[in-house]
């Protein structure tokens, strides 16, 4: 399982691709087999109201299944980081039980 990490944030921090890397893998750890890729996008966006949040993007790139993306926008970005990994494995679970 591949994790491209891409953290287009004004602020990089090294410890916030480690703290994403380690949810990840916790996370999808008992679907890893059904997984060939994952990208995990992170950019700075301007909210209608105009204060600054934080996008994820995630894409499971899957064997023998179309990829699942799943998207989240949030002020909070430890918050968004984990809602997001959250929706991709409830997602992921749900289409390989059926």
């Amino acid at each position: 399982m591949k994790i491209d990490i891409q953290n287009r944030l004004n602020e990089f921090d090294q410890s916030i691709d480690e703290h994403i890397q380690r949810k990840l893998r916790l996370a999808l750890s008992k679907m890893a087999a059904n997984i060939s890729s994952i990208t995990f996008t992170l950019t700075d966006v301007i909210a209608q109201n105009g204060k600054a949040e934080k996008h994820c993007s995630l894409t499971l790139s899957l064997f023998h299944m179309p990829n699942i993306v799943t998207e989240e926008t949030q002020g909070n970005l430890h918050f968004v980081i984990d809602r997001v990994i959250q929706k991709a494995t409830r997602t992921l679970s749900r289409n390989l039980s059926s």
